[in-house]
């Protein structure tokens, strides 16, 4: 089975609409879907916005044997030739906090993505209406708003694109032995601030509706961004609902049979 890491729904949605659903189960505040893409076995997990991966893969592998985790859903960008909608694919992910950043402390090792599945994700077709972009991946505690701090991070890391749970979902892979690899898409260029807080989103990664009409309430004029930003995770969102299928196909077909 290949299991695939979400944040958001509306992360999740982008390859939820195209697998079959054959159960949905609740561990704690993650949700789990159990469900067949083209036959193939696929399990669906939405964590939640940043550390709230918790122990869940260590649940599931207790009852379904995985072969392959994906951290899937949105990044930014650290690269100006990245855009809105490209893919990023990840051939190292890093932890990042702020003292790491800004100072020379120590950092977390990079843990390495799976190199026949990199291979084949480069044997695909490009055929797509983005472009691929291949590279280390950071994982941040916050949403990096400035796109100064981005550009920093950038600069810093190598990195070619940032999120809030790819390095957390690798260290359970990692420790339970089960290849890993990131896939996300872009949903904010590294030029532009990101004008949106954490509590917009609720631990079970849905959109906390009270929230955002409490942030609207006071900050009126944030409508504008608001709407930029979900004209952006619309379009990130269709390019992962248009590479994944593909992509786990292809995985299942030349090195899962």
């Amino acid at each position: 089975m290949i299991v695939i890491f979400f944040a958001l729904s509306q992360e999740n949605v982008s390859i939820k609409s195209k697998v079959n659903i054959l159960g949905k189960i609740r561990f704690g505040h993650i949700t789990f879907y159990h469900a067949e893409l083209y036959g193939f076995p696929v399990a669906l997990i939405q964590t939640g916005m940043g550390q709230n991966v918790s122990s869940v893969l260590q649940h599931l592998s207790q009852q379904f044997r995985i072969q392959l985790v994906i951290s899937s859903g949105f990044a930014g960008a650290l690269r100006p030739e990245i855009d809105v909608g490209d893919l990023v694919i990840g051939e190292k992910v890093l932890f990042v906090t702020d003292e790491t950043l800004r100072k020379e402390a120590h950092r977390s090792p990079a843990l390495s993505c799976e190199s026949s599945i990199l291979d084949v994700a480069r044997e695909l077709p490009d055929s797509h209406r983005f472009k691929v972009h291949y590279g280390i991946i950071a994982t941040t505690n916050k949403i990096i708003h400035l796109s100064s701090d981005k550009k920093l991070l950038g600069t810093t890391t190598s990195a070619i694109a940032v999120d809030m749970e790819s390095f957390l979902i690798a260290e359970q892979a990692y420790t339970l032995g089960i290849p890993f690899i990131v896939v996300r898409a872009i949903s904010d260029r590294v030029d532009e601030d990101v004008a949106v807080c954490e509590n917009l989103v609720n631990e079970k990664g849905n959109i906390n509706v009270p929230a955002v009409l409490l942030y609207l309430l006071k900050k009126p004029y944030s409508i504008l961004a608001l709407k930029n930003l979900r004209k952006q995770a619309k379009s990130a969102s269709l390019s992962l609902s248009e590479f994944l299928p593909d992509f786990i196909t292809q995985i299942y077909n030349t090195l899962l049979k």
